[in-house]
């Protein structure tokens, strides 16, 4: 369609009227969160009379620097001071560090038939097709990674719900008979509630909790763990049932077992004092 030009009109007049409507006619009048060029060419016939082509109204967005962009998530972010807090406790614990005591750091993953894609090598015109399915069923596994031995115990249970993180810290113990345990883990449901306050106190002062800085993944190992799982069971991979995925897992963490160094290599950690300054590297200070 051809413009019809209006000499008592200016583009800049156009343009302010568009912006000053930008945010509040266009979910009053059209009902919609996006302007389109089909609502721009609207807009500017019923308020000037102008008809412009689609592609017209295109390249005066683009003359005034509109683009077409791809929202982004805000993400909730780490409160530096609770970080640095955090870390100034942990080194205060690490100071005097006993022989008998081990630090283990926790997280949980679900564990669904569905993959994760990554990038993968292949011929421009034959792209892969991973399968997938209508089965959601999933159970979690807990996962633990001591950064000073490269120890590597997990737990799978069918729910997580809150005080799941309790059978979990009985399992810790049986597999750390003659340790008493500085558990660090997040602060989801599964780790409060009834079960867990019993866990600890039948545990008889071996076992003492410490709760990350919220949004903080930087601060816990056991998050390069995960990564290093996805890549070796979940990426690219079509389960045909959840067993296999559960069996796959298994081997994977036996796998681990056997390379107690590469998993220390990746925690980064040899001594105590290089387990809080690790996590100051990681973003524990402001």
């Amino acid at each position: 369609m051809l413009e019809i030009t209006n000499t008592a009109v200016t583009r800049d007049e156009v343009w302010h009227a568009f912006r000053r409507a930008h945010d509040v006619r266009l979910r009053e009048r059209y009902h919609m969160s996006l302007w389109t060029t089909k609502l721009v060419r609207h807009f500017i016939y019923t308020r000037f009379g102008l008809e412009y082509c689609r592609a017209r109204v295109r390249q005066l967005l683009h003359a005034r620097g509109f683009r077409l962009r791809r929202l982004r998530h805000r993400h909730l972010r780490a409160k530096p001071e609770e970080q640095a807090d955090f870390v100034a406790e942990l080194e205060e614990l690490l100071a005097a560090w006993p022989v008998d005591w081990e630090p283990v750091c926790v997280d949980e993953v679900p564990i669904r038939r569905h993959p994760t894609l990554t990038v993968q090598g292949c011929v421009v015109d034959a792209v892969p097709a991973v399968p997938t399915g209508d089965d959601h069923t999933k159970v979690h596994v807990y996962g633990a990674v001591a950064p000073l031995t490269g120890r590597t115990p997990y737990h799978i249970s069918p729910e997580l719900g809150e005080g799941e993180l309790a059978p979990f810290l009985q399992h810790l113990l049986a597999y750390y008979p003659r340790k008493r345990l500085l558990v660090i883990h997040d602060r989801g449901e599964q780790q409060k509630g009834a079960p867990v306050g019993a866990a600890i106190r039948e545990a008889g002062g071996r076992l003492m909790l410490k709760p990350q800085p919220a949004y903080s993944p930087e601060l816990n190992p056991q998050e390069r763990i995960w990564k290093w799982w996805r890549c070796v069971v979940t990426h690219n991979h079509w389960f045909a049932t959840l067993k296999e995925h559960i069996e796959a897992s298994q081997n994977f963490f036996r796998y681990l077992a056997g390379v107690k160094d590469q998993v220390r290599q990746l925690c980064g950690f040899k001594t105590p004092e290089s387990f809080a300054a690790s996590l100051q590297g990681s973003g524990g200070t402001a």
